[in-house]
């Protein structure tokens, strides 16, 4: 699609002649579950509650054979030990127990043709995560240190465009057109393998009562809250879902300076919008990112590398010894 059907509009300029509530009033309601978080330590939880136990055991044994045998400077060691050992593991237990959630929602406005008394616009909204987590548990760390490398940054930036028409007589919308974003279809929440180039378009109507977009796996593609009513397994598996919703505190306007700070062009996102609404018949336009699994593929060509290409990873030990060289590798990737 050629750049100049789309032309990128002035915050400032849009905001004097429309007003930040139509940005506000039009950002997509999201629900993401509070089960969304990253591999927890449960190693150290194991092994926790196993030195708590003997602790508890030995304290016992103590008490009934001290009569016959006390070593207090013994006893007093084992103790000390024990303890700070219990208090590392649980501190690596709680680091390790760290939740994914909504952070902020940015915004770009888009102008293209016009038709009669109306302008053709696109707003596209892009919710923030905090961040995001493989299921596999070696690739996640391997992917963590390429975010720290080469994006500088472990947010996760999602992508959800809003088509619609605004009136040139009195600068309010006279028709909302539909949603494009890329479509999640049911999947696991934790199926390894995303589809990043199912976008779908859905027509306004498809919002209909509290019908909120919802976080569809681990990527933080998305679907429609009525999609979980039919996937039993995932709506209670994945239970509490939060519902976030947008206000002036949380908006924010994307502009080109923010987009160098935060290597928006090693992100590989296409943020001209996609379609042309002008054209009618959205649902039969198709939109395919070439470069959306780049970032995956950065991170498989790296363990082929390093690790090689028949050897299977699965937890962090398999790759213990091999992060300096991740590390070295992406950070000369990002140079």
């Amino acid at each position: 699609m050629s750049d100049f059907e789309w032309s990128k509009v002035d915050f400032h300029q849009f905001i004097n002649e429309y007003g930040k509530e139509i940005i506000v009033e039009n950002a997509p309601t999201i629900l993401y579950s509070k089960k969304d978080k990253e591999h927890e330590a449960y190693n150290s939880l194991i092994a926790f509650f196993f030195i708590a136990g003997f602790l508890l055991i030995y304290i016992a044994i103590s008490y009934f054979l001290a009569s016959i045998f006390f070593n207090p400077i013994l006893f007093t060691v084992i103790i000390i030990v024990c303890v700070i050992i219990d208090v590392l593991l649980i501190i690596n237990v709680i680091k390790s127990n760290v939740y994914i959630k909504p952070l902020e929602c940015w915004v770009e406005v888009h102008q293209g043709r016009s038709e009669n008394t109306s302008d053709f616009y696109c707003f596209t909204y892009y919710p923030i995560f905090t961040g995001k987590c493989h299921p596999n548990e070696a690739i996640n760390v391997i992917f963590k240190l390429y975010q720290e490398q080469v994006l500088k940054s472990k947010i996760d930036i999602t992508q959800i465009e809003i088509y619609l028409k605004l009136s040139q007589k009195d600068n309010q919308i006279k028709e909302k057109l539909g949603f494009f974003f890329q479509y999640a279809e049911g999947k696991s929440f934790k199926d390894e393998n995303i589809n990043r180039k199912s976008w779908k378009y859905f027509h306004t109507e498809q919002l209909g009562i509290e019908n909120y977009m919802a976080v569809g796996n681990w990527d933080h593609q998305y679907e429609w809250r009525n999609d979980l009513e039919f996937d039993f397994d995932k709506l209670h598996e994945y239970a509490p879902w939060v519902i976030q919703r947008w206000n002036d505190t949380n908006i924010k306007f994307l502009t080109e300076d923010y987009k160098e700070r935060i290597n928006w062009n090693s992100r590989y996102i296409e943020s001209t919008p996609k379609l042309r609404s002008w054209e009618g018949n959205l649902e039969s336009q198709s939109y395919e990112n070439p470069m959306a699994y780049r970032d995956i593929d950065i991170v498989n060509e790296a363990i082929e590398k390093i690790i090689g290409y028949d050897k299977k990873i699965e937890k962090t030990k398999n790759i213990k010894d091999e992060l300096p060289l991740f590390k070295s590798y992406f950070r000369d990737l990002g140079s």
